[in-house]
């Protein structure tokens, strides 16, 4: 970890502080399981629907039909309405006491929302909630940063990572954004060839 830190630099996790916990996960559920640049435009589009004020109301008043033109799937349109109608409904708490629940407890919590899992929930910690000790071991780009940072033959299982990333408690968000850049921000066959 420490040859990657020194190749990739100061970390500069970015934040969505500024944005609620409905607006980070419906942002979590657009860039599921999509490239990064159709993820950003039909997010962008969803925010531009809502006249730039994402709320629970907005999106349930815009319905599954005008979701859908924005280029959003038939799961996820299910899954940003159930999302909407928790948070509007009440059934989940206001985002202080969200916050305040422990990690285990607030994955329980989000997860009852279709198409919300463990990683959609880990996003929101680390990037939101800003929590220092989050490990998305299941992330692809985490498993395959380790590869390439500690020079594997196969990627590690996610059970398998899950457990060489204690030691890097209690700063494990971190050691996961060192390990997503090094899958975009070293030329690994130039570190072979210098070393």
């Amino acid at each position: 970890m420490g040859r990657l830190i020194a190749l990739v630099g100061k970390t500069k996790v970015r934040s969505e502080q500024e944005l609620s916990i409905f607006q980070s996960l419906v942002r979590a559920i657009a860039y599921q399981m999509i490239s990064t640049k159709a993820a950003a435009a039909i997010h962008a589009r969803l925010i531009e629907c809502c006249d730039a004020d994402l709320q629970p109301e907005k999106l349930l008043k815009l319905g599954e039909v005008k979701i859908r033109e924005v280029g959003f799937s038939r799961a996820k349109v299910a899954s940003l309405l159930d999302l909407a109608e928790k948070f509007h409904s009440g059934e989940f708490p206001d985002d202080t006491s969200l916050d305040a629940l422990e990690d285990k407890e607030l994955t329980k919590c989000l997860t009852q929302v279709r198409g919300i899992g463990d990683w959609s929930v880990q996003m929101l910690m680390i990037f939101n909630l800003r929590r220092a000790d989050v490990f998305p071991a299941t992330d692809l780009g985490v498993r395959r940063g380790h590869l390439l940072a500690y020079d594997l033959d196969e990627m590690l299982s996610a059970k398998e990572l899950l457990a060489v990333s204690s030691i890097w408690q209690p700063y494990r968000s971190v050691a996961a954004w060192y390990l997503w850049r090094a899958n975009d921000c070293v030329d690994w066959d130039d570190v072979s060839n210098n070393e």
